[in-house]
């Protein structure tokens, strides 16, 4: 096992912030080329008469005639795509337009567009790549984007998606997640929140605890294959995956790499398709090729260098022969002999807005797997405030009971917050101070 000094995926975080190089030698015409006529639509010549897939439908809008149409990385954790845009090439050069086919950015740029992570006001910040733009063709490109409603170019600066990973620890027999943002964080429990979240099923690598002078941390995992694993640690299938994607949003099916290829596989582990599938997007820098995980229901796949759509059971609901294929999860674009045409899959489930649910506290996402974590949680999530008694300190412990070791300590009349408790006793509770998990303490000193 190698030694972790900074988490992977902090690492590639320093890479991937280094702005654009910068040349001086850009003119005004090249910012204008990166963002002239955005508004328009690129439109193929009339063709022959041509007719969709069964079981797509045809959407009325102009036929496009890119070279490629490609999903847009949004750089997070996960560089999950980005729905409601695609990013374009035309004679190696790449652009973006909405996934109506309107033009947001012209092709001028060296690699596929991408969005970065940040938030509001930043969002929607694009990270786009041209060797040869001086710092006016960036502030150019960024205040055109501004005028249409449509953000600005990312500058790099202080953003980044941070890391969360999911560890077999191998000294422990146990498993946890690992997850932070700018250097090393702690091995911490999966969460009843994180399991829902992703069906029980997590990518996970081996590693094992070393001691660093902040703490106890994981091995570095880098070039670790993945195994889909239960919160529990038992594997899903026998095999080994060099990269691997999460059940994200509910999904079905999640895809991994065997090998060269990609495949898909369901919550129990049954890889439901053979391991014979091609990356169809990639990372803003070109580090890292990926598969469409589903979205809404069906997935675009590339089969020996051709494209087509894999729906929720692993076949090919649009069999991979066609020279282009792009599906967000609601308006997608296929490659026919004279062009880009738009469609919908009537059998995909209308997108709908998500209900407000009671969310899992975030503060249990942060308990150490030194500490027992609660088994029991306060109704819809309701953290009852307490208070220690006012004539002794009130001892912590990392476990309901006092057989469990003291991780410290609160003083007299100290307010703290119950995150849960145990279902063998009702006399322990776990509880947070000054929004962060300490441990268990005693019901019968609190007031």
């Amino acid at each position: 096992m190698k030694r972790l000094l900074v988490p992977l995926a902090f690492s590639l975080l320093l890479c991937a912030c280094t702005p654009p190089a910068l040349n001086s030698a850009a003119t005004p015409e090249t910012a204008e080329s990166a963002t002239a006529e955005a508004a328009t639509v690129d439109t193929a010549p009339a063709g022959a008469n041509v007719s969709l897939p069964e079981g797509l439908q045809a959407v009325d809008l102009a036929v496009l005639s890119y070279d490629e149409i490609r999903l847009v990385c949004r750089y997070s954790v996960w560089n999950e795509p980005l729905a409601g845009y695609y990013t374009t090439c035309r004679d190696g050069q790449w652009g973006l337009m909405r996934n109506d086919g309107s033009k947001v950015l012209s092709c001028a740029f060296e690699r596929p567009v991408a969005l970065c992570s940040d938030g509001a006001p930043r969002y929607p910040a694009w990270i786009a790549v041209s060797g040869n733009a001086d710092a006016a063709f960036w502030e150019d490109t960024s205040r055109y984007l501004t005028s249409i409603g449509e953000g600005r170019i990312c500058d790099m600066a202080h953003c980044g998606p941070g890391y969360e990973k999911y560890l077999w620890l191998e000294d422990r027999g146990q498993m946890c997640a690992y997850i932070g943002s700018l250097g090393p964080s702690e091995p911490t429990h999966i969460t009843p929140g994180q399991r829902d979240a992703y069906g029980n099923c997590f990518p996970a690598q081996d590693a094992v605890l070393i001691s660093e002078e902040w703490g106890e941390v994981p091995s570095d995992t880098t070039g670790e294959s993945y195994r889909y694993r239960t919160a529990d640690g038992t594997p899903l299938n026998n095999y080994d995956y060099q990269q691997a994607q999460p059940f994200l949003h509910g999904a079905l099916l999640a895809a991994a790499r065997r090998g060269s290829q990609w495949i898909y596989l369901d919550q129990q582990g049954t890889e439901v398709t053979a391991p014979v599938y091609e990356a169809v997007y990639q990372d803003p820098w070109g580090n890292l090729s990926l598969a469409s995980p589903l979205l809404n229901g069906y997935a675009a796949v590339c089969r020996d260098g051709k494209f087509g759509l894999l729906d929720s059971a692993g076949q090919e609901f649009v069999p991979c022969t066609y020279d282009g294929l792009v599906w967000d999860g609601s308006l997608g674009w296929i490659k026919l002999a004279d062009g880009w045409h738009a469609f919908s899959v009537p059998s995909a489930p209308t997108p709908t807005a998500t209900p407000a649910q009671p969310e899992e506290p975030d503060l249990l996402r942060w308990v150490s797997i030194d500490l027992v974590l609660p088994d029991t949680y306060p109704p819809d999530y309701y953290h009852p405030i307490y208070r220690t008694i006012s004539y002794d300190n009130l001892n912590v412990r990392a476990g309901p009971g006092t057989e469990y070791d003291k991780v410290g300590s609160l003083l007299p009349g100290s307010n703290v917050e119950q995150l849960g408790g145990s279902s063998t006793t009702d006399e322990w509770i776990f509880v947070a101070y000054q929004d962060w998990p300490l441990g268990w303490v005693s019901t019968e000193y609190l007031e």
